[in-house]
């Protein structure tokens, strides 16, 4: 009989850099953690200053690019996630003054990773580690590797 194995999907919170990269590219690691959240094996949790900042720069560098960003942000796969003064507080210590927000939505959120492109503005901390997405596509592989094992 096989066994139904279920397990919860890897919370993960995204910043803008990850998604722009992510939704304009279908070569790198962070389009593969997009498709991953697509298909359930990652939970993407998008700080809501992240939302605000990609947009702010797709509408500034790609406007045409817009709607594909509105589906983006609207799919089930995807949580926005805005932190509360507490969580800001909590962040405070493991961020540049202007990432605290995304910091702050990775703590508040649950997520254990944070990923981003801009590891020097974080430090792990509150339970969070920080990774760039090929450090995050070579674990995803590695958890892979031991499904139905």
């Amino acid at each position: 009989m096989a066994r139904d194995e279920r397990t919860e999907p890897v919370a993960v919170c995204v910043d803008a850099d990850v998604v722009i990269a992510g939704l304009f590219s279908r070569a790198g690691a962070s389009h593969a953690i997009l498709v991953l959240g697509e298909i359930g094996l990652l939970r993407i949790v998008l700080p809501a200053a992240a939302v605000e900042e990609a947009r702010r720069n797709i509408e500034q560098k790609l406007p045409e690019a817009l709607p594909a960003f509105d589906v983006f942000v609207s799919s089930p796969f995807v949580e926005t996630f805005r932190p509360k003064p507490r969580h800001m507080t909590r962040a405070r210590p493991f961020a540049h003054d202007k990432d605290v927000p995304i910091m702050a939505a990775a703590i508040g959120s649950g997520a254990g990773i944070l990923v981003t492109h801009n590891t020097r503005h974080f430090e792990p901390g509150e339970g969070v580690r920080v990774v760039r997405p090929r450090t995050l596509i070579t674990e995803a592989r590695a958890w892979m590797a031991r499904f139905g094992h």
